[in-house]
């Protein structure tokens, strides 16, 4: 069974915890959630090695994942690698293609002798928008590939279930053992649940009980998806925005296709220059990553606001051109 943690971003601590020692490698994209450097890098001292995540046709550059992970099995006998579909900051989620691709990379790792840690970061798991996205978790697929290939679940409720504040996220292990696998899973649960004990006693009794009790209502399916129908519609509208050949001097949009977000690659402007000023003159929050690349939250975008949002960004561009 799952073990309960206040949240996905307290369960990758939890993660980290039991499993990072300072110097192991930590397989990430280039483009990342901030808070993986705060807990791998920063708290426990691990070396994040990252791969570009696009290729310049904007699929998954599953050849650059492959050479990092390769890379890295070369010189460690223990290599993590971290998978957040739908993905924070794009928001792109791997085709099916690609997910196997994947799988058949870190199988092979494992099979090849490496102690291999595949964890996926669940947190918009379900907000999948086009047909080509794979609608699974790559855990699954990971799940019993090889004794030495330990699958780890992160995903939780907030985003899924749109319930923040409730702090509700599990850990799940997935695995192959040679021997006794109730035991190994039961020596898994104890060692997880004995470091969340040590960390913050418990998770919330009140929002785990919540979260039940709205699941079990009849009206649960129904609400959830239009929650979902809702966001669908912001995300194609971005696309159907942004298609618009107005843009086309200003940024490159990097693909998207699920989840809460997605980036804008700026040509002529500093990222973070251009957020400040967007936030300073009109009022518009948005984040920076890097040098190039502006991450827009469309979940929190009414759909009648998208256009005059991109207009106000390509102003702002052409403020400080």
């Amino acid at each position: 069974l799952p073990v309960v943690t206040c949240g996905i971003t307290h369960g990758i601590s939890m993660f980290a915890d039991v499993w990072i020692d300072p110097g192991d490698v930590v397989i990430l994209p280039d483009m990342m959630w901030g808070n993986y450097n705060m807990i791998f890098g920063l708290r426990k001292a691990a070396r994040i090695r990252s791969y570009p995540i696009f290729t310049s046709s904007g699929a998954f550059n599953v050849t650059a994942f492959e050479e990092a992970v390769k890379d890295e099995a070369r010189k460690n006998k223990k290599i993590t690698v971290l998978l957040n579909f739908p993905h924070n900051p794009t928001g792109y989620t791997a085709t099916h293609q690609e997910g196997d691709q994947i799988v058949t990379i870190l199988t092979g790792i494992a099979k090849s002798g490496n102690h291999v840690l595949a964890v996926t970061d669940d947190s918009y798991f379900g907000l999948f928008y086009e047909p080509e996205t794979l609608k699974e978790s790559l855990f699954a697929r990971l799940c019993g590939q090889d004794p030495r290939l330990l699958a780890v679940k992160l995903d939780g409720c907030t985003k899924e279930n749109f319930v923040w504040g409730l702090r509700v996220g599990f850990i799940t292990y997935g695995l192959q053992a040679k021997n006794d696998l109730a035991a190994t899973y039961d020596a898994l649960e104890k060692k997880t649940a004995g470091c969340i004990r040590g960390n913050i006693s418990n998770a919330s009794h009140l929002g785990q009980s919540i979260v039940l009790k709205s699941m079990q209502n009849e009206n649960f399916p129904g609400e959830k998806q239009d929650k979902f129908n809702i966001l669908k519609k912001r995300a194609n509208k971005v696309k159907a925005v942004l298609s618009d050949a107005k843009y086309q001097d200003a940024w490159d949009v990097y693909p998207f296709n699920s989840g809460y977000f997605m980036c804008i690659r700026l040509k002529s402007v500093n990222a973070e220059k251009l957020r400040l000023h967007l936030l300073e003159t009109y009022g518009v929050g948005l984040i920076s990553i890097g040098d190039d690349n502006l991450r827009v939250a469309f979940s929190c975008l009414e759909e009648n606001d998208i256009q005059e949002l991109f207009d106000i960004v390509l102003q702002g561009v052409q403020d400080l051109s």
